[in-house]
């Protein structure tokens, strides 16, 4: 007899991926987030000599897609999880090695970073687990160059609302909330892309999902 599937642990693990469970979540959460990742890095248009942010890396198995967008590109990945930033070290060993890549452990909420960093930044799946959205956009905004772009992608409230672990400790957002949070707190829109996706979840099962990418200045 199978065991009862814990949603408010399987909730825990995406927000905050940690141990031997953690390295296993975000195996899957690259199989389903692949397509999606590499769509919110292509809306980047990165070119040569960008230096790249990405908030929530987990285990950076897409930093070496951010790499090959240019010569002499930068990536720097930005996690909450020790196990994360440790795993996401060792995959992209010989990047950290020449300096392409760096990966650092954050609190969440303030960016270790001087004013004016990067010339892109995004974030894939981790908007539901911000604890104060005003700050960490306010954070964005300080790094991110005056020139530069940021692309936030999220599955729907619609999407998320079908999933039982989005009960414990996610908050939800349609598109037009998502868009609303970004000129609330300074950002210029630039675009708004919402599509729905067939991805497979970690039961095997196949599902559309409907994905949001806004990008902004």
């Amino acid at each position: 007899m199978n065991n009862p599937i814990d949603f408010r642990a399987a909730a825990a693990q995406l927000a905050k991926p940690e141990g031997e469970d953690g390295i296993t979540t975000a195996e899957h959460m690259n199989t389903s987030n692949a397509d999606m990742t590499r769509h919110a890095i292509d809306l980047l248009d990165c070119e040569d000599g960008d230096s790249i942010l990405e908030i929530g890396p987990g285990n950076g198995r897409f930093a070496e897609y951010v790499l090959l967008k240019g010569a002499n590109v930068r990536y720097t990945g930005v996690d909450i999880s020790e196990t994360m930033v440790a795993a996401a070290q060792k995959i992209n060993k010989p990047y950290v090695s020449n300096g392409q890549a760096v990966f650092k452990l954050t609190d969440g909420l303030y960016l270790p970073f001087s004013d004016n960093t990067f010339h892109k930044i995004f974030t894939v799946n981790t908007l539901y687990f911000w604890k104060n959205p005003a700050l960490q956009l306010m954070e964005i905004r300080r790094v991110l160059k005056p020139s530069g772009i940021f692309c936030l992608a999220i599955a729907s409230k619609r999407f998320m609302e079908t999933l039982p672990f989005s009960a414990y400790g996610f908050t939800l957002y349609a598109p037009e909330e998502a868009e609303e949070l970004l000129l609330a707190n300074g950002f210029v829109l630039t675009g708004t892309v919402v599509r729905e996706h067939k991805i497979v979840g970690a039961s095997k099962q196949e599902m559309m999902r409907e994905e949001i990418f806004i990008t902004a200045t």
